[in-house]
């Protein structure tokens, strides 16, 4: 399970959630999109997070994440 934390109030935050979102779900994986607070951009996965756009200062590539599933 993916969980996608969103700002939904930040500039392109929540299509670039949507667009991940859509690719997961392409490839079989289970996502959840939840809408957060201010500047936030997080992927967990199986409850652990693994990309913060407060830390990479960028938001993360759909086969980035699907490598950090497959290490699971």
């Amino acid at each position: 399970m993916v969980k996608i934390e969103f700002c939904g109030v930040c500039v392109g935050f929540k299509k670039e959630a949507e667009t991940l979102a859509q690719y997961l779900k392409e490839q079989g994986i289970e996502v959840e999109l939840i809408e957060a607070g201010r500047g936030r951009f997080n992927v967990y996965v199986d409850g652990k997070l693994v990309f913060s756009i407060k830390k990479c200062k960028r938001y993360p590539r759909a086969k980035e994440i699907m490598q950090l599933i497959a290490s699971k």
